[in-house]
């Protein structure tokens, strides 16, 4: 077993024991490493720029404010494409306990308490699209929610309802599976 694989196994026991199961889930969702390296490249790329546009700007005795404005704001975004590169924590557990997201819910939010799952369909060659989970208000009270803007895979939906998406692209899985193990367990049998 490699140490991706140790690693995983490790995040799914402790999701598992957060969880308070001993079966393992039905689905456990990660960022996905391609989409993460590809941030991270393009961070490195833009950084680079940005050292090539303060140097250029020294030699030539240029104002150096813009430029190191510039460098700055790349500096920042290469921290955050490397903090998303390394972060391999479960983003989406499906069990039946519930739906969790560790990192956005203190725990697995029951699915009774979910209103309704749709699938938002994307371009395929961008990840495949996005799910909308509606809730009720006091089990979307309890979420912190992340920014589009910063990578956040699960944020709040634009409007007033209490609708988060999951944004499929930047995950190891497609939304159609992701949708397909949630139908395992949602709606739940008792909620007629």
């Amino acid at each position: 077993m490699t140490s991706s694989d140790e690693r995983r196994a490790a995040a799914a026991a402790l999701t598992n024991a957060a969880l308070g199961k001993t079966k393992l889930p039905l689905l456990v969702v990660r960022r996905s490493r391609r989409h993460a390296g590809f941030g991270l490249l393009m961070g490195s790329l833009i950084f680079g720029f940005a050292v090539a546009v303060v140097w250029s700007a020294v030699e030539s005795g240029d104002a150096i404010g813009g430029p190191l404005l510039l460098l700055a704001v790349a500096a920042w975004y290469g921290v955050q494409t490397g903090k998303i590169f390394r972060d391999d924590s479960p983003k989406l557990v499906i069990e039946r306990a519930g739906l969790a997201m560790p990192g956005v819910a203190p725990h697995p939010i029951p699915w009774a308490h979910i209103s309704e799952i749709r699938i938002a369909t994307g371009f395929r060659a961008l990840g495949g699209g996005r799910i909308d989970i509606g809730l009720e208000v006091e089990a979307f009270a309890s979420l912190t929610l992340g920014q589009r803007w910063m990578g956040d895979p699960i944020v709040k939906r634009a409007g007033l309802s209490p609708v988060v998406s999951v944004l499929a692209a930047s995950l190891d899985t497609d939304a159609r599976k992701i949708l397909d193990a949630m139908r395992h367990y949602w709606p739940p049998e008792d909620s007629n």
